[in-house]
């Protein structure tokens, strides 16, 4: 059980970190969704959280917010940077 919430941990992260850069980068639509994904998700993680001890919970969410959020902005400058080479390329 407590693999399974640290993997839903780091994808709770992950999806949080991609929609905030969606917000600012994307359309109303796309953001909305977004934004719907990640809270919904969101509410699976706290039922995990329910289930472990206090300071399991604690060791998770501290590894995986750290984690997930340097994989996650990795990963958008990667793709960001993939459609900027690609534009220019066009031009």
């Amino acid at each position: 059980m407590i693999l399974a919430y640290i993997i839903i941990s780091f994808i709770n992260v992950f999806l949080h970190i991609v929609r905030s850069i969606l917000v600012i980068k994307s359309t109303k639509l796309i953001a909305s969704i977004c934004n719907c994904i990640c809270y919904t998700f969101s509410a699976v993680v706290i039922k995990f959280i329910a289930e472990v001890d206090l300071w399991v919970a604690i060791a998770v969410q501290a590894t995986t917010n750290f984690l997930g959020c340097y994989v996650a902005m990795w990963f958008c400058d990667r793709i960001l940077s993939r459609k900027q080479r690609t534009k220019y390329e066009q031009k």
